[in-house]
């Protein structure tokens, strides 16, 4: 396994970026007070449990100085705090993820991966429990619920190392997530949506139904910017992600058809997902992925 330093999803900035940053189910604060999730920030007001070494974006002030004194190593203090908070993050592997305008400039997969890592981080920092899946052909690359930084690597290894092919299935991937993982919880879905509509939502129900004691549903619709607005020139060369078919086409000629188009098909996934009572969020590859994360938590928290 690698070090989540030289991840390729989870860089040292990444994680000093989130070091201020906490991430919590709506529906678990909400009983916060009942103690059904005591809260995920660490201090020295709960009982000590454990070491682990320190890493960057820590605060210094964690750092247990008298075990740097002995041994030359920087540990940060763990404190024991309750919670009951998993989160499932289901990431969306087909063909159509693949896209990027350049290929030096990364694609929505690798863009999706990055925030999904960051989460998964955020979760394992807080002492709470997480699930990875890869969605391509119904669930591949399942990591079980874990709690430590060897499973956040496990998840890491297993996000660089999947190639985007083929079709997500993402309603299938969803049911079987929903069998193994039990528990409430969070499940967040990152993905470019271009999968077959009713079957995602219904999928969605059946998980919502499931979990529908403290269950929540995140969606993140990430899509790249030459998809949210087509890019101004003259003509251009469209490939079927799928068939890989190749067809030279007049963008000033499909530009106001695929604008309203495009405006049906955002509408119709942001509506289906307010009826559910689904967290329904548009994100684009042209925002830094950070700043996009930092954006929705901290909406949250407010």
């Amino acid at each position: 396994m690698q070090s989540l330093t030289s991840s390729k999803y989870l860089q040292p900035v990444d994680i000093a970026h989130l070091r201020n940053v906490v991430f919590s189910s709506r529906h678990a604060v909400e009983g916060l007070y009942a103690g059904r999730h005591a809260s995920p920030q660490r201090g020295h007001s709960v009982e000590f449990n454990d070491y682990r070494p320190y890493m960057p974006g820590d605060e210094m002030g964690d750092i247990d100085w008298k075990v740097f004194g002995r041994s030359d190593r920087m540990y940060v203090k763990l404190f024991e705090h309750q919670t009951d908070l998993t989160v499932s993050l289901l990431l969306d592997g087909s063909a159509s993820m693949a896209y990027r305008a350049s290929s030096s400039a990364p694609s929505k997969y690798d863009y999706a991966a990055r925030m999904c890592a960051a989460i998964a981080f955020l979760m394992i920092r807080q002492q709470d429990n997480v699930a990875f899946a890869l969605a391509q052909s119904g669930l591949q690359q399942f990591s079980p619920l874990g709690g430590t930084f060897a499973h956040l690597g496990a998840m890491l290894d297993a996000m660089e190392s999947a190639k985007p092919a083929g079709k997500a299935g993402l309603a299938d991937a969803i049911d079987a997530m929903g069998d193994r993982i039990r528990r409430r919880g969070v499940l967040i879905v990152f993905s470019d949506l271009l999968d077959d509509h009713d079957a995602v939502i219904a999928g969605l129900n059946r998980y919502s139904h499931r979990c529908r004691h403290g269950g929540e549903v995140i969606l993140f619709h990430v899509m790249h910017a030459h998809e949210l607005t087509l890019p101004d020139v003259d003509s251009a060369v469209f490939t079927d992600s799928e068939t890989m078919k190749r067809q030279t086409i007049c963008v000033a000629d499909i530009r106001t058809d695929y604008d309203r188009r495009l405006r049906v098909f955002l509408d119709r996934w942001s509506s289906a997902c307010r009826t559910g009572g689904y967290d329904y969020n548009l994100v684009s590859t042209a925002t830094d992925h950070r700043r996009a994360l930092q954006q929705y938590l901290f909406s949250r928290a407010r």
